[in-house]
């Protein structure tokens, strides 16, 4: 394959075209629902293609909203982001942004200042190396010319990511991704180590390292940065800097680092399982924005569970032939086999393969959730320790719509038989 016909697949500009699943007004009713369904959970929600015609659309430029998202009302799309982010608070939700650091494409208003300034990378003979994402950017070169710091400086200017505190930097690559093409003919991309721009003398442990830097500029005002995924080299360089991870994995980074130091995310693992797992929500979002069908199912079996059990030191792990299981701190337990799933608390069961009763901790002390997949009828639940001198409890519906009174119903020693509908959630408070 030549290298022309190679770097002209690889070739990507903006279309000027932009697909809407959401716009702003459209947003914060959705916010709203979610809300309601996690029961005043706090949130944060990332929003994907906010900049001019959409994702990754005319990086590394950060500097205009998408005007197909904005409120009819309002002057610009980046004057309703702000009433967004404004507005969601009421719902315990905290709106940032979804950006990319190092991405570069050849319409965007930074293009031509980028490639004088050598930022763009280049091969060893000088020309631009392009990448499946149009081209690669060397955080060390945007970092020592300072056009890393004005980004940064210009958007928490025009936005108030300092409010949010957060912000997601997708695709923060400390290597590229090498285009190769396979017998099939298809395009594929494959992460290999190597320098970001060769025709540069900085190492990789330079890009990372500089990596760091950018994490703490951000960390300078306050905001806290997240990124996709915890890779090998990552792991270690970015250690005690990204405090979370979209997506999480490796039962030995789980007993590394506990969840209050770097956490996920999702983990589509038996780890987990074991663990805790989150919940991302963008595909239930996007598939379903007037029922959110799936979320609540997401929300109770993963992240309810993630939550109770993020807060729980990890003692030790067990494994036998055909189980695995994780000791946690007050008398908790994970246990995993081929048919079974349970989160236990000494006698009493939280979570039982599809069916929950468990503490939602950031309600206090004095409710529960329970759900059930499947739905059951008289089943007999034994209630956490300090539920035990409880007598009666009340039970509401929980809906996108809000929470319905249902029905008070006795506890007798303890114990408390609950009748439960398919993919139906019940708050329970004493």
């Amino acid at each position: 394959m030549s290298q022309a016909l190679f770097d002209d697949k690889l070739k990507r500009n903006d279309n000027g075209k932009s697909e809407v699943y959401l716009n702003f007004n459209q947003t914060l009713d959705v916010i709203r629902k979610i809300d309601q369904l996690s029961i005043g959970i706090p949130k944060i929600i990332y929003l994907v293609g906010w900049q001019y015609n959409g994702h990754d659309s005319k990086y590394p430029a950060w500097f205009e909203g998408n005007d197909r998202l904005k409120r009819p009302q309002d002057a610009n799309s980046l004057e309703s982001l702000k009433w967004l982010m404004k507005e969601a608070r009421k719902y315990h939700t905290t709106v940032s942004l979804h950006i990319n650091m190092f991405d570069a494409y050849e319409d965007s208003p930074l293009w031509d200042t980028y490639v004088k300034n050598d930022i763009i990378a280049k091969n060893v003979d000088g020309t631009l190396r392009a990448c499946e994402w149009g081209y690669p950017i060397s955080y060390a070169q945007e970092w020592k010319t300072g056009f890393a710091q004005k980004r940064i400086d210009s958007l928490c200017k025009i936005l108030p990511v300092k409010q949010a505190g957060t912000i997601h930097i997708d695709a923060f690559h400390t290597w590229p991704p090498v285009p190769i093409f396979e017998n099939d003919g298809k395009y594929h991309a494959s992460f290999m180590i190597g320098v970001i721009s060769p025709y540069l003398k900085f190492t990789v442990e330079d890009e990372a390292k500089t990596q760091r830097n950018i994490i703490s500029y951000w960390a300078s005002k306050g905001i806290d940065v997240t990124s996709e995924g915890v890779d090998f080299l990552r792991e270690t360089a970015l250690e005690g800097y990204q405090p979370m991870a979209w997506w999480y994995s490796g039962f030995y980074n789980y007993l590394k680092w506990p969840a209050s130091f770097y956490c996920g995310g999702v983990d589509r693992s038996e780890w987990g399982k074991l663990f805790g797992t989150s919940m991302h929500g963008e595909d239930i979002v996007k598939n379903d924005p007037k029922y959110l069908q799936g979320f609540k199912e997401q929300f109770c079996l993963q992240t309810a569970v993630w939550y109770y059990l993020n807060r729980l030191n990890r003692l030790y792990v067990l494994t036998g032939k055909n189980y695995k299981a994780v000791q946690f701190a007050e008398n908790v337990r994970t246990f995993l086999s081929k048919d079974s799933y349970k989160v236990t608390k000494g006698e009493a069961i939280l979570v039982e393969n599809s069916d929950v009763l468990i503490p939602a901790l950031w309600l206090g002390a004095n409710k529960l959730i329970a759900y059930s997949k499947n739905g059951y009828e008289n089943k007999l639940w034994t209630l956490p320790e300090n539920w035990k001198q409880v007598k009666e409890v009340r039970l509401r519906r929980v809906n996108t719509d809000g929470e319905t009174i249902l029905s008070t119903k006795t506890v007798k020693s303890g114990k408390l038989f609950l009748t439960l509908a398919k993919d139906e959630m019940l708050l329970i408070t004493k």
